[in-house]
């Protein structure tokens, strides 16, 4: 635990989260389009959200802008902590598993089973690309 930098993995979650939610409505403003306007009820958006639920080009797109992000918060947790990048990617990894556990509500479970596998490696990936860039020379 002393090889993992709490501050570069909880920075690392706190930008990826932001990604996530801008891709989200990015994601809502495409397959939802103007269909998402302010005079819906609670109920016919419940509804709408429940067919985009159902569209497998949705959730293929949730799920690559889900793994870049999650190899981009490998990565940050990787530089921001400047040392032992594959813990704290991997740390990342698996604290983005237990948030995306808790938030996955109403996503078919092919998708959580597949977001939820692909998490600890794209972290990985992420860190690798870090140690990589933090091993090379500076000229």
């Amino acid at each position: 635990m002393q090889n993992i930098s709490i501050r570069a993995v909880i920075l690392a979650t706190l930008a990826v989260l932001g990604i996530d939610i801008i891709s989200g409505m990015v994601l809502t403003q495409m397959f939802g389009g103007p269909g998402f306007d302010s005079e819906l009820s609670r109920e016919e958006i419940r509804r709408a959200y429940q067919v985009m639920m159902q569209d497998v080009r949705y959730l293929a797109l949730g799920l690559l802008f889900g793994t870049a992000s999650t190899v981009l918060g490998g990565y940050l947790a990787a530089r921001l902590a400047r040392g032992m990048p594959y813990y704290n990617a991997l740390a990342f990894g698996v604290l983005g598993i237990l948030i995306s556990m808790i938030g996955a509500g109403d996503l078919p479970t092919w998708v959580k089973v597949v977001g939820l596998g692909l998490s600890v490696p794209a972290a990985l990936v992420g860190g690798h690309i870090a140690k990589l860039q933090m091993s090379r020379p500076t000229s």
